[in-house]
């Protein structure tokens, strides 16, 4: 079974973000689609506005720090003991408090980063966000 991963579709940061965990994922375990695409049944209740969010083959639903790490524990290599070990830490409340505020620090001024990171031609021009 794959893990479902749902982004906000019209960041150029989430988008850049999901074609690099993409190119990874030789084995497909991951099934990222925007949030637009997402058919869940509590889909309306899911806040993809501020957060990506992870529903795992056992059905447990992540957001934040914890569904970045799920996701990078899904890939294979460095990378996916990476996201274990990023897991592993998030069992900590305070490492997960921790971990969480850095993550929604970085979605809070995605639009920033993006814009930033495509004038320094380490994004493309595909991953430019429209000021708000």
């Amino acid at each position: 079974m794959t893990t479902e991963l749902v982004f906000d579709g019209d960041c150029g940061l989430c988008q850049a973000c999901v074609r690099w965990l993409e190119r990874r994922d030789g084995a497909r375990h991951l099934n990222c689609l925007p949030s637009t695409s997402c058919t869940w049944d509590d889909a309306a209740a899911m806040p993809f506005a501020t957060t990506v969010v992870v529903r795992t083959s056992t059905g447990e639903t992540l957001t934040a720090s914890s569904a970045v790490a799920y996701a990078l524990s899904q890939l294979p290599g460095l990378w996916g003991l990476i996201g274990k070990y990023g897991l592993f830490l998030n069992r900590s409340p305070l490492l997960k408090q921790w971990h969480d505020t850095l993550y929604y620090a970085i979605a809070a001024n995605r639009i920033v980063i993006s814009n930033a990171l495509v004038r320094l031609r380490l994004l493309d021009e595909s991953c430019r966000v429209p000021r708000s």
